[in-house]
């Protein structure tokens, strides 16, 4: 039993005020991968590599692609069979419009208790809460067993490329259980939403705006890919319903490009265009059979939209020698995750949760897929996925996180890790 003067060692080692300042410290870094602009996570890895350092826990910085650095953070309490992972990303996606946005997008602003800018809520924020309480646990001296690392990554936003390096270099052979910091309002989430990522790529040929009969537009091509997905969706939905902790599966083209690269031009017919597509997945659906279905999505098009095109020239009296293709490439494949509720690492979070709160955090799903899908899938990890922030406000302008409820998820993350390893009698 973890009676409350060992909490108190630990929670008294939490200073809010190191918690807002490296939140702060972390947004003020553009960490946008942006070749071009000449940003990414270096400076932020860096950051954290230093604070980490300071504070006397054994640190490594690997390359997983140039300017892109994974930080793993160490720390032995003693021997045991647990080690628990705190997984946190460094980078952030782009703020967009900057003139929608009413706060410098890294400018870190507090106003009214709330931090505005872009990771404040996704995740710097968490990530900063999950060094907090790394350090808070060392420095209460609370004898312990086993180990905590903590996995500050790069390239989450993108194709989670971090993680996979994270894995592939053995950092996950030793973990026994993960706690992904995410933003999920005080939510213990126990499943993730599956994800295939699609591009559609349609060739026809380029000409004219005046002279459309001398090319084939891929116009046509896109809008029946995108009236497929609508009913892959609609299929999906019937046949299998709503998760009751993951909602709805998903079909949704995010990305519609004509021309695929290049400036467009009103007076111009684009030769090709691209279609990314983000299918997301519940327990149940077969990433076989959307692959499959996708597929057949991408040669139904060519058939329907070639015999528009020779029955458009059959009626002009015209016959081009063109024809149109559709192939489809599969991006990244990760299936839906599930951690059972009798799991120690759930047990660990929702006694924290409730130590903090004064009551039992509710079980939900994560809408999205993080990090910890590959931690799951690839080495059978469990994961449970919290943090503070509204999980509406990611990736939106003005990103925002609560100062109040980040602290708090600060002792929350730090007690979980008290809870998982403490040797008398939790387990």
């Amino acid at each position: 039993m973890i009676d409350k003067t060992l909490m108190d060692k630990v929670l008294e080692q939490i200073d809010p005020e190191a918690v807002v300042d490296l939140t702060a410290r972390l947004v003020r870094c553009n960490s946008v991968w942006d070749p071009k602009a000449g940003t990414s996570e270096a400076e932020a890895a860096a950051l954290t590599a230093r604070w980490a350092q300071d504070r006397g826990f054994s640190v490594s910085v690997e390359a997983v692609a140039p300017d892109r650095p994974n930080v793993i953070v160490r720390w032995a309490f003693g021997p045991g069979p647990r080690t628990l992972m705190f997984e946190g990303h460094t980078d952030v996606v782009t703020p967009g419009d900057l003139t929608r946005w009413r706060y410098d997008p890294f400018g870190a602003k507090i106003e009214k208790g709330r931090m505005f800018g872009r990771g404040t809520n996704d995740t710097k924020g968490n990530l900063a809460a999950m060094l907090v309480a790394m350090a808070a646990l060392k420095a209460s001296d609370i004898p312990l067993t086993g180990s905590m690392i903590g996995g500050i990554l790069c390239d989450e936003e993108g194709m989670m490329t971090g993680v996979q390096h994270f894995i592939a270099q053995g950092h996950a052979d030793q973990v026994t259980a993960a706690v992904i910091c995410e933003p999920q309002d005080g939510l213990v989430c126990i499943a993730q939403k599956g994800a295939v990522r699609a591009r559609f790529a349609v060739k026809g040929r380029m000409s004219h705006g005046a002279m459309p009969l001398s090319g084939i537009n891929p116009a046509a091509a896109v809008a029946r890919i995108i009236d497929g997905l609508a009913g892959l969706e609609a299929e999906a939905v019937r046949a299998f319903g709503q998760d009751p902790l993951l909602g709805w599966p998903s079909f949704t083209p995010t990305v519609v490009q004509a021309p695929s690269q290049g400036p467009p031009q009103l007076n111009v017919m684009p030769g090709e265009a691209e279609i990314l597509v983000d299918v997301r997945t519940i327990p149940g659906q077969r990433h076989d059979a959307i692959r499959e279905a996708l597929g057949d999505l991408a040669q139904q098009t060519v058939r329907d939209v070639n015999d528009h095109y020779r029955e458009t020239d059959r009626r002009l009296g015209i016959q081009r020698p063109w024809e149109l293709d559709v192939a489809v490439e599969f991006l990244s494949d990760r299936p839906c995750t599930r951690t059972e509720e009798n799991e120690p690492v759930i047990a660990s979070a929702v006694w924290a949760s409730r130590q903090v709160s004064g009551k039992k955090p509710d079980f939900a799903g994560v809408p999205g897929a993080t990090d910890g899908t590959f931690l799951w899938a690839l080495k059978d990890i469990p994961i449970v996925t919290m943090g503070a922030g509204d999980r509406q406000v990611p990736h939106q302008a003005d990103e925002w996180v609560d100062l109040d409820q980040l602290v708090d998820t600060a002792r929350i993350y730090a007690l979980t890790a008290l809870h998982y390893l403490y040797a008398g009698d939790t387990r």
